[in-house]
């Protein structure tokens, strides 16, 4: 693999990130942070963060995608920095105690901090808040009653979804959970072998790669939480990886000089050592336009252009095609570009030409046409058969001509590429015409015309099931004529079983066909809310046996859509809510989107007043999805967030009299939690003001039993306390 570009540093690369307007920002091990332009390679910002736990094995840096920010973890202290680069100061610092973090990630939207700490848990900070949004899990995960918690632990990973709705994280134990922030409704949890991960990245919505220290890579279906396929690689621990903009590859490193390259469309591993490098490579990152950025142990940073398409279409046009497929197989990401589309479209084009002129006795013409592709190894096979289909045609459409059509279907066989002449397509609507003759002649009784017209192809293999049938068994063929007209899919089903044959008849194709597409209308019809006219299709699909299951699942989400336009209609968006929650087969109707997008706008204005301390607001925000019970959890982090602002902000106004009585008020409807936890630890080491609480106080409850607890009567301020 070609370089087209290098960066050279004084210290192994730590970190790499595209960022925005054509940049790379780049971290090194000896704490140095830089900003090069993609166009130069040259460095164009450069700072210093000596106190950042700057390290290979760690992911305690962060850059987010605009490039306005950068975030790391101290050494020396509980804290996570966030630097506002273009303004060159500090944009607010997270502490977290005791809780050292280790891993850092920003969402694609620049708005959301993911931290993962050397405790396993995993915060969820607001880039533009002074408080915690959401702890997202904890690692690792057990049941207390029959494992106890380790005494080493961490977030080894995390990473979010293209849309920034989810996060994945994982730590000890070897397990993956996979948060939508936005609900933080049942989370999915996948541990496919407890061996620590160290690398995760979502190919897409929907699947998720997972890298691990053995140098497993596995691919997982979020939709079904199952491992979709397993890739056993020798690279190791595995620390980095990068997905193409098509989504069918991956490319992977871990501790040795290789870049692994795995072809996930055709679920194979396509080169082991796909780039390779002197020292071990460190980081991976990719463009838009599937330009790879390698950094390595060395403090190298090589550019690699993965899918050179200029250069491809040059060759295209200038009829270079030996060099086009050359470049196509030393760069297997160009198949997914249009001019491979468009080369293999000329390929075929030649060849149907070619074939016709042979057939037309100008074997110099069709040959000259393939005579640009004649030196490309990837032809050569099909080339050949060409000349067999020179020298096979003349006896094949000898064999044609004379109706000796067991002869002609034998040579086809043997010479497949005769199946695209013209003499065989006429060989095959003579068949055709024939069938439907002598459907005519079961029909009317016509045994002597019956058997005339279907004897030139009596000895013909592939056509015998079928001329047996018309002969031997005229009724069932005109059960089965009856059957397909009348859509009969359950006797069909039985009589296609025993002679399957029988499913190469056009008018059985096409009723399938019919059915498939009438499955396809109602799903449609469905996700597009037009109910009523699914509501038909469905009630045709039912007397399909074929589709039996399918229309059930079907009947089953359109059941679901009707009950959510029901509670929808009649003003009760709550249910709605636990509709959708329930249930994640409807999540991508119309109406639930909708909804979903509501709410995404109500948690958005809702945190910003969280951040403000203002309960009231928060509330009127929410109304009656206050109450909502499977978002409970993501409601209760926005008003402990707002509860305990309220409560800084009595520290602030020097109100220390009623700190204590806030905290008794908190505890009371949210237990004692971390966030508090760590306020009072600072209110105690700043000594503010004395907090005295009992031991059955300090216990933890789960996150969202504050509903249980409250009811969702929730006072607008922490010093009014529960009813």
């Amino acid at each position: 693999m070609k370089i087209s570009k290098k960066a050279d540093f004084n210290s192994p690369i730590v970190y790499l990130k595209l960022i925005k307007d054509d940049k790379l920002a780049v971290v090194t091990q000896d704490n140095s942070f830089s900003i090069l332009d993609l166009n130069s390679m040259r460095s164009e910002e450069e700072f210093t963060f000596n106190n950042a736990n700057v390290h290979t094995e760690k992911k305690s840096v962060a850059f987010s995608a605009d490039g306005k920010y950068l975030a790391y973890s101290e050494i020396d202290q509980s804290v996570v920095r966030v630097i506002d680069i273009p303004e060159r100061r500090l944009h607010h610092s997270f502490p977290t105690l005791k809780n050292r973090i280790e891993t850092l990630c920003f969402d694609p939207h620049s708005h959301y901090l993911i931290a993962g700490s050397l405790t396993g848990r995993v915060y969820l900070w607001n880039l533009f808040s002074t408080g915690q949004v959401s702890r997202l899990s904890s690692f690792p995960e057990y049941t207390p009653h029959l494992l106890t918690k380790p005494k080493t632990n961490y977030v080894s990973a995390a990473c979010f979804s293209p849309s920034g709705d989810l996060a994945a994280t994982t730590g000890y134990g070897g397990s993956i959970v996979v948060t939508n922030i936005r609900t933080e409704v049942l989370p999915k949890r996948i541990t496919p072998n407890h061996i620590r991960i160290n690398a995760l990245s979502f190919i897409h919505e929907h699947l998720l790669a997972a890298g691990n220290i053995e140098g497993a890579v596995d691919i997982i279906n979020l939709q079904t939480a199952q491992i979709k396929k397993h890739y056993q690689t020798g690279l190791g621990d595995i620390r980095t990886m990068a997905v193409s903009r098509s989504g069918n590859y991956l490319l992977v490193a871990g501790h040795t000089k290789d870049v692994l390259l795995i072809d996930l469309k055709k679920e194979k591993i396509r080169d082991t050592a796909y780039i390779s490098r002197p020292k071990k490579v460190t980081q991976l990152s990719i463009s838009e336009d599937d330009i790879l950025f390698v950094g390595s142990e060395d403090g190298s940073i090589t550019v690699h252009e993965l899918a050179p398409e200029a250069l491809l279409k040059s060759y295209i046009n200038t009829h270079a095609y030996d060099r086009a497929y050359e470049l196509i197989h030393e760069y297997p990401l160009l198949e997914d570009t249009p001019h491979t589309v468009e080369l293999e479209q000329e390929w075929e084009s030649r060849l149907s030409d070619a074939l016709v002129k042979i057939e037309q006795s100008h074997i110099d013409s069709g040959l000259l046409l393939l005579e640009p592709f004649a030196s490309v190894p990837f032809k050569k096979s099909i080339l050949q058969d060409v000349k067999s289909f020179i020298q096979k045609f003349p006896a094949f459409n000898s064999a044609v001509r004379n109706e000796n059509y067991a002869l002609a279907y034998s040579i086809a066989e043997q010479t497949p590429l005769l199946k695209r002449s013209l003499s065989y397509t006429q060989m095959e609507t003579h068949w055709d015409e024939c069938f439907m003759k002598a459907q005519t002649y079961v029909i009317s009784g016509q045994k002597k015309e019956l058997i005339a017209i279907l004897e030139p192809f009596s000895s013909v293999n592939s056509k015998l099931c079928f001329i047996q049938i018309l002969l031997h068994q005229p009724e069932l063929f005109l059960q089965f004529t009856h059957d397909v007209n009348a859509h009969a899919y359950e006797n069909l089903s039985s009589i296609t079983h025993t002679y399957p044959c029988l499913k190469e008849i056009q008018s059985y194709k096409n009723m399938l066909h019919a059915a498939n597409d009438l499955y396809e209308k109602s799903r449609q019809h469905i996700f597009s809310d037009t109910l009523d006219l699914a509501e038909i299709e469905l009630e045709q699909l039912s007397y399909i046996p074929s589709m039996k299951l399918q229309t059930q699942e079907l009947q089953h989400i359109y059941s679901l859509a009707i009950k959510l336009h029901k509670l929808y209609d009649e003003g009760d968006i709550l249910s709605c809510y636990v509709l959708i929650d329930k249930h994640k087969v409807i999540h991508e109707l119309s109406l639930a989107k909708k909804l979903e997008a509501e709410w995404n706008t109500k948690m958005k204005a809702a945190e910003q007043e969280a951040q403000l301390g203002n309960i009231k607001k928060i509330k009127s925000i929410l109304g009656t999805l206050l109450r909502l019970s499977t978002r409970s959890q993501k409601i209760g982090t926005l008003l402990r967030l707002g509860f305990l602002t309220q409560i800084k902000y009595l520290i602030i106004k020097n109100q220390t009299a009623n700190i204590q009585q806030a905290i008794e008020h908190y505890i009371h409807i949210f237990g004692y939690d971390t966030e508090l936890n760590n306020l009072v630890l600072k209110i105690r080491q700043e000594n503010i003001t004395e907090i005295t609480l009992e031991e059955e106080q300090m216990h933890h409850r789960p996150r969202s039993r504050w509903l249980n607890i409250t009811d969702g009567n929730i006072p607008n301020t922490i010093l009014q306390g529960t009813t």
